[in-house]
C-alpha cells in the first residue's frame, strides 16, 4: 500500500528540518571551546512541574550516581521550575532550558548549545518523552564520554528520526512497551544502570510558612487547581467552582484558587451556588500571585487538593496531601493510577471510554480551547462523592496516626 501524499510531504519535511537542525548545531558545537578537564555531570528533566516531580526519585538517584563519579550534578528543567529544583532537589546546580523556545528560536537555541557544549563527563536523559530537536540533540551537544538516555517513544520521536539521533547516545536503555506508571518506568531505567530507587511517590522535605497573602485564609481550606497543560486537558472552571462550593459547605473551608497564571477573567461563585447564607465559603483567587516554589506551602496545609490530572496533582501526591483529580484517557495507566502506597492521598476521577488510549489526539472535532470528550464525561457530582470519600478515609488514617503516638 503506497503512502499518502501528505505522509510523503510530512516524512520530507521532517528531513529537510533535521539536515538543517543538525548542520546549524554541529557548526556551533565546532565552534564552541572544548573544556579540557570535565568536572560535572547533567542531567535533563524539561517538561512541566508534573513530570519533574514523578522524575523526583530518578533524579536523586541519578545526582548519587554523578557524585560517586566525582562528578558535581547539574540539573536542567523549565526554566519557570528553577528557583523550586533548587529548593527540593539534592543536585549542585540548576539551569533553565526552555524546551520551546529551543526548537523554534535559532538564536535561542546557539546560546543553549554554547551552555552545554563540550561541558559534561557524564549526561543523563531520563525522560521517556525523547525528542530529537531538543534531548537528543542537547546529548549529542555535550560531547559527554558516557551520553545515557530513555530509547523513548511514538509518537515523540519517529522511526525515522531514530535513525539520525540513535547515534548521538552511547547507551539507550529501552523499558517495556506496554503501558506502566511514570514511577515504575523510572524505577526500570535505573534498574539498568544497577541503580535502585522507589517506586513511591518522590516526597518533597519541609515547605517554607504560608505567604503573607494567604492571612485571608482565616479558617481551613480546600485548594482548586483549575489549569492543566492544554485546554482540552483541563475540566471546565465552573465545574471545579460547584463541586468546590459543594465540598466547602460540608466540611465548613474556605476555597483557595491556585495556579501558575492569573484567570482570564474575575472569578465568582456560578449562579447555581450562588451562596444566600451568612456562612458561605470564601472564595480566594491567588491564581498568578504565587511563585511556583510557594505552592507546595499553599498545597501543604489544604485539607483537599481539587485539580485536573496535571502538576498539582503529582504536588499533592508528593505531600501527602488529600487530592483529588479529573482525569482524561488520553495516556490510560502513565500518570495514573498512582501504585498501590498513594492510593489513601490520592483518587482519580475517570471514566473507561472505548477511544482510550488515542494519545490525546481526540476523535472528536473539537477546537484548541475544549475540553475533550472523555474529560466532559465526568460531573460535579462525581467530585463531590470521591472527595467525601477521600475526606473521611484520610480523617480515618490521621486519627490512626495521632492513637499511635499517644
Amino acid at each position: 500500500m503506497k503512502p499518502a501524499p501528505g505522509k510523503i510531504l510530512d516524512l520530507l519535511f521532517r528531513f529537510v528540518r533535521t539536515v538543517i537542525m543538525l548542520g546549524f548545531d554541529s557548526l556551533v558545537v565546532l565552534s564552541s571551546k572544548r573544556q579540557s578537564r570535565r568536572s560535572e555531570g547533567a542531567i535533563f528533566c524539561l517538561h512541566g512541574l508534573g513530570d519533574l516531580l514523578l522524575a523526583g526519585n530518578a533524579i536523586s538517584g541519578l545526582s548519587s550516581f554523578l557524585h560517586a563519579n566525582n562528578l558535581r550534578a547539574v540539573l536542567f528543567v523549565n526554566p519557570a521550575l528553577v528557583e523550586f529544583a533548587r529548593q527540593h532537589f539534592p543536585v549542585d546546580q540548576v539551569e533553565g532550558i526552555d524546551r520551546h523556545a529551543f526548537s523554534r528560536r535559532l538564536k535561542h537555541r546557539k546560546a543553549i548549545l554554547k551552555t552545554v557544549a563540550q561541558r559534561f563527563a557524564i549526561a543523563v536523559q531520563p525522560t521517556y518523552n525523547r525528542m530529537l530537536r531538543v534531548e537528543d540533540c542537547l546529548m549529542r551537544a555535550t560531547g559527554a564520554s558516557q551520553r545515557i538516555g530513555s530509547a523513548g517513544h511514538a509518537p515523540f520521536i519517529t522511526t525515522q528520526e531514530r535513525w539520525w539521533s540513535d547515534r548521538f547516545y552511547t547507551r539507550l536503555i529501552t523499558t517495556p512497551a506496554e503501558p506502566m506508571h511514570e514511577l515504575q518506568r523510572y524505577v526500570e531505567l535505573l534498574a539498568n544502570m544497577d541503580l535502585n530507587i522507589s517506586k513511591d511517590p518522590w516526597k518533597l522535605g519541609d515547605v517554607n510558612k504560608l505567604p503573607e497573602m494567604m492571612s485571608v485564609a482565616d479558617k481551613p481550606y480546600l485548594v482548586i487547581a483549575p489549569n492543566a497543560s492544554q485546554a482540552k486537558r483541563s475540566w471546565p472552571l465552573k465545574n471545579f467552582l460547584i463541586a468546590g462550593y459543594q465540598i466547602a459547605m460540608r466540611h465548613h473551608l474556605n476555597v483557595v484558587l491556585i495556579d501558575e497564571e492569573k484567570l482570564p477573567a474575575p472569578v465568582s461563585w456560578p449562579d447555581e451556588v450562588r451562596p444566600q447564607s451568612a456562612n458561605q465559603p470564601g472564595l480566594i483567587d491567588l491564581c498568578g500571585q504565587i511563585p511556583i516554589q510557594d505552592i507546595p506551602t499553599v498545597i501543604a496545609a489544604a485539607r483537599l487538593v481539587i485539580c485536573n490530572d496535571s502538576g498539582m496533582m503529582h504536588l499533592g501526591a508528593s505531600l501527602d496531601r488529600p487530592t483529588i483529580a479529573v482525569g482524561g484517557s488520553g495516556m490510560p495507566m502513565r500518570y495514573f493510577p498512582y501504585p498501590e502506597e498513594a492510593r489513601s492521598s490520592l483518587k482519580v476521577i475517570y471514566k473507561k471510554v472505548p477511544c482510550a488510549g488515542c494519545d490525546w489526539k481526540c476523535i472528536y472535532n473539537l477546537s484548541r480551547n475544549e475540553t475533550a470528550w472523555c474529560i466532559s464525561q465526568i460531573s460535579w457530582e462525581d467530585i463531590v462523592q470521591g472527595a467525601q470519600e477521600l475526606m473521611c478515609s484520610s480523617e480515618s488514617k490521621q486519627s490512626l496516626k495521632n492513637a499511635e503516638r499517644v
